[in-house]
Formats: structure tokens, sequence, C-alpha cells
């Protein structure tokens, strides 16, 4: 069962969401210049078959999208099903609003057919061997299925940033390995699923949030999440319970890990070749504009934006009804914002972007 129910949704991750565009852009060329290479479909396939996993309200799905179809075109005529999956919890209308603004297709190439389709990324999506194309972008860092292991000194399955300690935050190499083996086993399951649905010969580009021997997605994000919720505690608006059992459930890979499953997993092995494999560090929108302007609360509020898109919906689902009630998830990312403000340094955000291009075999 997926340990989160999606995005924050109503059009807000759409519009907080440009670190995540800017995360994914370096690797698609990797893609448009694979999609040379695919195999032609089948006469009883007849069109070509591309899924994005994990679509969100589908503003940069649809920008990736128009991408890949773009360059098919210029290969074919043939119809294109472009397809968009998310969890059955996510904000499809939004979705729809996207792929038909002012009741225009979204899609711009001729011949292109929509669905979406509601499901999770470590499961089966499509029919055996029907899809040419899949990607995903950030989706497969969330836990499919959250460890019942505790972390009662931090909110997130990774060690603590070094550059933001407070007294009481700490993390064990033990407490870890059932959230790095769960990690793990959830990738065999997305990397299995994706063999059964791909024709030989189809690509698979995977991006997601992870980490690199310098630095982690999670920090700076997790750090002011986690300084916010313990501010709450130690003024006695929230119970020190409440610290020791949240638990954000992402995971922060290397591209070590990434490869893992391919690399030490015979059928894996044998069902994929690996392409290409790399981490950037992804230029980040509003550190861009802060390192011109210098304003700190700018920064401040669009960081705050761009985290409260896909953390509020699992904090809002931890917190107690009737706190929620008195609007308390408000209060928090108000005191996420002003300690942003006051201390940038503390909480810098690097955006390390790993990738895969994988094609079936």
């Amino acid at each position: 069962m997926p340990a989160t129910t999606g995005m924050k949704g109503g059009g807000y991750y759409d519009a907080n969401s440009r670190e995540q565009r800017s995360a994914s852009d370096s690797f698609l060329p990797w893609l448009e210049a694979a999609i040379a290479d695919l195999p032609a479909p089948t006469e009883s396939q007849s069109s070509w078959n591309v899924l994005d996993i994990g679509s969100s309200e589908g503003a940069n799905a649809i920008y990736t999208m128009n991408r890949v179809v773009a360059v098919l075109r210029q290969h074919t005529d043939l119809p294109v099903w472009a397809l968009f999956d998310d969890l059955p919890t996510n904000d499809f209308n939004q979705l729809f609003l996207n792929l038909f603004p002012d009741q225009t297709p979204a899609l711009t190439a001729p011949d292109v057919y929509t669905a979406a389709i509601g499901g999770s990324a470590f499961g089966r999506l499509v029919p055996p061997r029907s899809l040419h194309v899949a990607t995903t972008f950030n989706a497969i860092g969330f836990f499919e299925n959250k460890p019942q292991a505790r972390l009662p000194h931090f909110i997130l399955a990774m060690q603590p940033n070094p550059r933001a300690s407070r007294e009481g935050v700490s993390v064990t190499p033990e407490e870890l390995q059932p959230f790095q083996q769960q990690a793990h086993q959830d990738l065999c399951e997305f990397y299995s699923a994706r063999a059964a649905e791909l024709v030989p010969g189809g690509k698979l580009l995977v991006q997601v949030f992870g980490r690199n021997e310098n630095h982690s997605t999670g920090h700076g994000i997790c750090d002011v999440l986690s300084d916010a919720l313990l501010d709450f505690v130690e003024a006695d608006l929230l119970p020190q319970t409440f610290y020791e059992d949240f638990l954000f459930p992402a995971y922060y890979r290397s591209t070590q890990e990434l490869a893992a499953p391919i690399e030490q997993i015979p059928e894996l092995a044998s069902a994929f070749r690996m392409e290409h494999l790399a981490d950037i560090n992804a230029p980040v929108p509003f550190n861009n504009e802060f390192a011109r302007s210098g304003d700190r609360k700018a920064w401040a509020k669009s960081y705050t934006g761009f985290l409260r898109a896909f953390t509020e919906p699992v904090l809002a689902a931890a917190l107690p009804a009737e706190l929620v009630a008195e609007q308390i998830v408000d209060k928090i990312y108000q005191r996420i914002e002003q300690l942003l403000a006051d201390n940038p340094e503390r909480y810098e955000f690097h955006f390390i972007s790993i990738a895969a291009l994988l094609t079936r075999l």
C-alpha cells in the first residue's frame, strides 16, 4: 500500500514544481536521442505507447510528453497513446484540466490520444509488452511500503544533515537498515513491473531525487520540517510522541542504489541494459532568484511552497484530527517559512537528481 496519498492538489503542486522540472530536464536528452533506436510497433499494436508514471497534476508530465512525442513525430506518423499514471488519490481533475485547457489539447502533435491510469508505480499498470517508452520523475523516491521500524529521533530515513545539527536529533546505521532494505525491494518491484510492460528494445527513463557524496536532496527540506515540529513540541503544541512516530516516507538513493537491482538480480540483469547512469546537482530556481536578489523573505516563501507541495498530505494525515481542525498545518508551514527567512545557511538546499536510462532486452 503506498505510504503517501500523493501531492497537494487543487493546482498547488503545479504552481510549486519548477524545481522538479529543472531536476528532470537534464536527463530528457538521453531519451530523446534513444528514441531513434526504438523498435517499430507491431501490426497488432499499430501505435506508439508512452507512459509517464507519477504524473501528479500534469504540468511537468505534459511538458515531458510533448517533448517525447515531438521526437517520435520526426520518425513516424503512427498514432501515439500518451498515458499518464498516478495514485488513485491523485487530483486527476486537475490533470484533465491541464490536458485540455480551454477544451483544446495540451499535447499539440497530431493523432495523439490520452488516457489516465490510477495505480502505484511499484505495480503493473498496462498489459504485457505494450509500452515503447516509460518515464518516471521523482515518484519512486517515496516508499511503497513503510517499514514497521521506528526512527524516534528524526523524521527521515537518512543520516541527519551535519550542517544543521540539533541536540537529540540522530539516526544510527542499524536504525536505517530496514528502510534501506525496503527501498531496495520497492525498486526491484518497480523494475520488474516495467520489464513486463515494455516491448523488447523499449526505453525506460528513471529520474528521482537522491544524494551524492556531498549532499542529499533531503538536507534542508527535512531539517527545516524537523526543526519546526520540534519547536511545536517544545512549545507544548504537539506531543513528543508525534515527533517520535512521524516519518516522512521518502528515501534518498545514490546512483549505486538506483543501479543495484539491475546489477544484482539475475532476472533484472537479463531484462535490461543500462545505457546511462548519472547524478547532477540540478539548478534550483528559487536558489537562483535568491542569489540574484538577496531577498530572504521571497526565497523563504518560494522554498516553503515547494516543500509544502509534497509534504503537506503526509503531515496532515499523521496529525491528530483535532489539531488539524485548529489550523495547526498552516501554523507549521508559517513557522517553516520564518525559520528559512531567519537562517538560510542552515537550510541550504541542493536538488541532487539521479537518473538511469535502460533498454528492455
